[in-house]
């Protein structure tokens, strides 16, 4: 049978009586078109190459046309065809451009109808194509013919890329339609499918007709039609289509009626020209405004955070320009949470939350630009799990700090771990929040942390952001050898006192990248990533061996939290510390007085607070305790048995874990926990401090200094030998500008000292009750330094005021005078305050001494450079200064002693001595005897002087003489100035300062009165008063600063105002001077030969009647002391004033005065060649012992 070929299938046509090609005698007339069988109806499947073979360019156009069309009739199908896909194609591009036509995700490129077709057409003719015409001319013609008709006015279209994929364009039939391509492109690029506002996958093979979606593009399609009707094609497929659906639908479709076009913004392409997205000239097509997304967002979703603080609301773009963002919704993958997500769409709980949804909100990220997850191109600000929780864990070596530190365990538990809370999360809630709604679960396999977000809907609920951290998984942890010291530990809340908050923060870094960052934030800072430091300070001691690097940040403001940060192995590794500060949030009201008794070897603050009930307190020391601690460490301080000392729990190994080598590192470079004597505290460190700097070698000017390359030097008496340590102990700082005046960083030394001593007292007040406007501090120093030396210290104390506290207005410049003070504390300690009274204060570079002659009303001082140092010193060397050598006669003796009788066991003090001993320390004989004498119990240095070279005690014998003799010359003289008028020799003696501790040495209290009556007698007719007393205080140094204390708040001290400040100038009685103080010049005494050889033969006059007189000789020889006479032919010579070793004394003692010309006298010269001599003598008796 023949088979007739032929597209229709009518009945009435007869297969018969056909062979070959046979013409029909009618075509496809009548009812056979309806016999047209559609292959694509019930091919849903099919519809993005549908359409691919119509033999027109713009076929695509004309399906879709057609595609409404026929939906336009069947708006309810049992089964979507073909037709109804695309027709929810075109829907669906439609409300991707509503919800997203501004989105970065959308792109546009314009074709252009002119443009286009003129490059075609110039194309030349190829020689082998049918009528030599280019294909591209081919092409054009085509073009042409096919937009004569529905497309003629169509002068251009854009065409619309999704992340750089085409997916459609615009169409003047049905507004817009999508590429056959998009699936295939889209797979090739690896892209998810966009999805509407409710989270509906777009451009699947289904139906989704337009009252089943969102209301808002709904309304937007309605007004648009009914604006635009005009310009789209009368009998098009879509106009038909939806003049159907909005016009004569049995269904009215859900349409907001107070919404027009203006509620809605046109489309941007960011094309120069056609900046617009225009179907045709005149018809845009519109976008849902982004502020009516967040508002609607904001007030229906039941996932809306409820932030405790706002600090979210101050993000700012790039630019500086706040981005206005609205209250994130909270959300996290999977969450099991029932509620109102956005639009009318629930959360669906399999909705994963893809990291490329989340920018860095700690990187630059804004919350604003933020997309939420499940939905596409809704741009609402939300939060999850990553934003708020670390993706690893930081495990420091030691327990953490959890009474200063908040660590997120229940119950503040002991905890390793950082906390890991990512800084962001204080952009919405306090630590108070934290507090109660972070749980760290840590267990010895893994640590889990919960924490729980506030969210509006149905009341106030949670959602639970939860991150578990495998304990074995390598890279999910990283121990951290990395230790922190916060100085100090408080927070003022007081508004003008503000300033007062600054800290220094110590970072000891024992990695061997040393790339651990430390960064400080206000909570208000976190949100545009404002840190209060930048960068990482240079070390201050690099990393050797074991022992770790240091870094000191210096945060001039208050802080919240720091976070550390490094990474390791490309990972980056975050964790925050959470100071929870001591709060001084009420001005205090207490008046606190201190005094400083700034030493040449030691240095003592005394402080008073004022009764207000009328009682007289005594001053005491200055001290941290655990009451008002200023220094404290991340790690904890150990809490275990076996303490008795509250220092033990702050300095035992236990206490650092396995980063011990932490400990020496903050007792050498920072503060330590504890100060204070109270055998409680149990505390190495107690004032009087050695005035001591530790600087790090290499020294410079500029920048910051304090902590960061010098420190006061507390670790001197606990040093130990150090392997590759680059610092260095610099004492005697009082007399820098003298001894060493060409030294440019003698500035920074003294001031770095100063500030630090400013630091504790400022602290002090501040965590006391104390009101810091009307605290006073005062300092002391001897009449005898020079104006000029006094002047550059009191620059360098008001440049330290001024660092600590913002003013000089608390300082007293003029110093009290070192002579004068001791008095006012020595009346409550028995010197009868109507009794002539002499005070000797003895420091280490200075002597001042104050006679108090109470029945004439008449108060004198003098001082001079004849103290302590002079006894326990390496002597001078050839400029004049002390010249650090260590074979003082002590020390030689002391180490023969000590080599003599080994010890069984080396104790740290033994380490100590050795390290002070090391000539690399550059230590000075002065800081090896106070060791000795600090540690006497264990060195028996006072034993091996009396038990190995008792003739040693000769050196203090006439070093305390030469004093007495001195003050007999001086009361004698006043006399004479006065006169006439007779002064009595004083009723009590008093001796203090740190240096007068010598005096023990000299056998019992009635030893020395003994031994001074016996002095006076050699040395003057005077006699000596009935029931002629001598105190030494237990605490000699203390009690100085004690003094001034007491001075400054005494209310009769106006009486004292006028004592004068003398000298008498050492020469003899019978060869008289004519000198004025401190207006004759130096340069002047220089040319005086007789005066000079007179103090000679005064300091020899001074030996004769000490060594060779019988009574004083007798009492010597009770102490073993026997050969006087070669004393004093040692020290005299043949002729004292030309070769002997007062003279050598004399000469080089004389240097360091004679270095400036024009500097005014203020000091006798009658000590001068003693300075070196006693020196020598040790030298002398040590080599040749008896």
């Amino acid at each position: 049978m023949p088979h007739i070929l032929r597209i229709d299938n009518d009945p009435n046509v007869v297969e018969q009586n056909h062979l070959g090609w046979t013409g029909g005698t009618v075509g496809l007339v009548g009812n056979r078109i309806e016999h047209i069988p559609d292959t694509l109806l019930n091919q849903a499947g099919l519809a993005a190459k549908a359409g691919t073979s119509i033999p027109s360019p713009f076929a695509r156009l004309y399906l879709f046309d057609a595609a409404f069309r026929l939906v336009m009739n069947d708006l309810r199908p049992a089964q979507p065809t073909m037709y109804h896909v695309l027709v929810s194609h075109c829907l669906d591009l439609l409300e991707l451009l509503f919800q997203a036509g501004g989105s970065p995700d959308l792109t546009y490129r314009v074709w252009s109808r002119a443009d286009r077709l003129s490059a075609l057409n110039q194309k030349a003719p190829l020689p082998n194509a049918p009528n030599r015409r280019h294909p591209h001319r081919v092409l054009a013609k085509a073009l042409e013919l096919d937009m004569r008709h529905d497309l003629a006015n169509l002068q251009t279209f854009t065409l619309i890329y999704y992340k750089g994929a085409l997916l459609g364009g615009t169409s003047p039939l049905t507004l817009v339609f999508t590429s056959p391509n998009w699936e295939q492109e889209r797979q090739n690029k690896f892209l998810d499918p966009p999805k509407s506002s409710t989270g509906r996958v777009l451009f699947q093979q289904e139906y989704v007709p337009l009252e089943s979606r969102d209301r808002t593009f709904v309304t937007y399609l309605s007004r648009l039609f009914e604006q635009y009707k005009s310009l789209l094609p009368e009998n098009s497929g879509l106009t038909k289509f939806l003049d159907k659906l909005f016009r004569d639908n049995p269904y009215p479709l859900p349409v907001d009626g107070g919404k027009t076009l203006n509620d809605f913004n046109p489309i941007s392409t960011n094309i120069e020209g056609f900046s617009t997205l225009q179907v045709v000239t005149g018809l845009p097509l519109y976008s849902v405004r982004a502020d009516d997304v967040l508002r609607e967002v904001e007030g229906n979703s039941d996932f809306v955070m409820l932030p405790t603080v706002g600090y979210y609301k101050e993000e700012t773009n790039k630019n500086g320009v706040k981005t206005n963002v609205r209250p994130p919704l909270a959300l996290a993958s999977r969450m099991d949470v029932r509620g109102r997500y956005v639009k009318n769409t629930d959360w669906d709980s399999r909705t994963v939350i893809p990291s490329s949804l989340l920018n860095d909100l700690g990187a630059g990220g804004l919350l604003a630009d933020r997309r939420l997850p499940g939905v596409d191109n809704v741009q609402y600000p939300f939060v999850s799990t990553d934003d708020f929780l670390e993706d690893f864990l930081i495990r420091m070596p030691f327990k953490i700090n959890n009474e200063r530190f908040f660590t997120g365990t229940v119950n503040r538990a002991d905890c390793d771990f950082l906390l890991p809370i990512r800084k962001e999360y204080f952009n919405f809630f306090t630590l108070a929040d934290l507090r109660n709604y972070l749980v760290l679960d840590i267990s010895d396999l893994r640590v889990t942390a919960t924490l729980k977000v506030p969210v509006r809907g149905q009341g106030v609920r949670f959602v639970e952001f939860r991150k578990t951290y495998e304990l074995n998984e390598p890279e999910k942890v990283l121990d951290l050898p990395v230790g922190m010291g916060f100085f100090p530990f408080y927070r003022l809340t007081i508004p003008d006192q503000q300033a007062l908050n600054k800290y220094t923060v110590l970072l000891a870094d024992g990695t061997t990248s040393q790339a651990t960052q430390a960064s400080f934030y206000r909570f208000s800072d976190v949100v545009n990533r404002h840190a209060l430091t930048s960068g990482k300070p240079q070390p201050r001691s690099p990393k050797v061996g074991e022992r770790p690097a240091s870094y000191y940040y210096k945060v001039n403001e208050a802080f919240d939290l720091v976070e550390i940060q490094l990474a390791h192995n490309d990972i980056p590794y975050r964790g925050i510390v959470m100071p929870e500060f001591t709060t001084v949030s009420n001005r205090g009201y207490e008046e606190f007085t201190f005094a400083i008794d700034f030493g040449t070897s030691n240095t003592h603050v005394a402080y008073l607070v004022k009764d207000q009930g009328g009682a007289k307190p005594d001053p005491e020391p200055l001290t941290v305790t655990e009451e008002d601690l200023q220094m404290v460490l991340l790690n904890k301080p150990y809490s275990g048995p076996g303490i008795s000392r509250d220092y033990d729990r702050y300095s035992v190994k236990s206490s650092f874990g396995a980063f011990e080598q932490l400990e020496p590192l903050v007792r050498r470079e920072f503060v330590p926990p504890l100060i204070g004597r109270n055998p409680r505290l149990g505390t190495p460190f107690a004032f009087p401090l050695r005035t001591t700097i530790y600087e790090r070698e290499g020294l410079t000017q500029g920048g910051d200094y304090l902590f960061t390359k010098l420190n006061l030097g507390f670790n001197i008496d606990l040093e130990q030998v150090t392997v590759g340590d680059n610092n260095r102990y610099v004492s005697t700082l009082k007399w820098l500008f003298e001894n060493k005046p060409n030294d440019t960083l003698n500035d920074l030394r003294v001031r770095a000292f100063f500030e630090t001593l400013l630091l504790l007292i400022r602290h002090k007040v501040v965590q006391n009750k104390g009101d810091v406007a009307l605290t006073k501090i005062v300092w002391l120093a001897p009449s005898s330094m020079t104006r000029r030396t006094r002047n550059r210290l009191t620059a360098e104390w008001n440049k330290a005021m001024q660092e600590v506290f913002g003013t000089t207005a608390y300082f007293q410049d003029e110093p009290i005078l070192e002579s004068l003070a001791p008095y006012f504390y020595l009346q409550r300690q028995g010197v009868l305050p109507t009794a002539n009274a002499v005070n000797v204060d003895i420091g280490g570079g200075t002597s001042d001494l104050m006679f108090f002659a109470q029945g004439q009303r008449h108060y004198f001082n003098t001082s001079f450079r004849f103290a302590a140092n002079d006894i326990w010193g390496g002597g001078l060397d050839e400029t004049g200064a002390p010249s650090g050598r260590m074979d003082n006669g002590f020390v030689s003796n002391f180490l023969t002693y000590r080599s003599n009788n080994p010890s069984s066991q080396k104790t740290g003090a033994d380490q100590t001595l050795d390290a002070f001993l090391d000539p690399k320390r550059r230590m000075s004989p002065e800081d090896v005897v106070s060791l000795l004498f600090k540690y006497d119990d264990h060195f028996q240095f006072t034993k091996a002087i009396q038990n190995q070279q008792p003739a040693l005690l000769i050196v203090l014998y006439l070093h305390y003489a030469a004093i007495i003799y001195h003050l007999v010359q001086l009361i004698e003289s006043q006399e004479k100035q006065e006169g006439g008028t007779a002064l009595e020799l004083p009723r009590f003696l008093t001796f203090t300062g740190r240096g007068s501790q010598y005096l023990n040495l000299l056998g019992t209290r009635a030893d020395l009165v003994d031994y001074t009556k016996r002095l006076f007698a050699a040395y003057t007719t005077k006699p000596v008063p009935t029931n002629f007393q001598i105190l030494l205080t237990d605490n000699p140094k203390e009690t100085t600063a004690n003094g001034a204390v007491l001075y400054q708040t005494a209310t009769d001290r106006d009486q004292y105002r006028g004592n004068q400040t003398t000298a008498y100038w050492g020469n003899e009685p019978t060869h008289p001077v004519t000198f004025t103080y401190n207006e004759t010049t130096v340069d002047t005494v220089g040319h005086e030969n007789d005066f000079h050889d007179s103090v000679l033969r005064n300091v020899r006059d001074f030996l004769e009647k000490t060594l060779k007189n019988n009574s004083v000789s007798a009492f010597l020889g009770d102490f073993g002391i026997r050969r006087t006479q070669d004393y004093y032919d040692f020290l005299v010579g043949s002729d004292v004033t030309r070769s002997s070793v007062l003279h050598d004394s004399y000469m080089l003692a004389k240097l360091p005065l004679e270095r400036d010309a024009d500097a005014r006298l203020a000091e006798t010269f009658f000590f001068l060649p003693l300075k070196n001599a006693l020196y020598e003598l040790s030298k002398y008796i040590a080599k040749n012992q008896s």
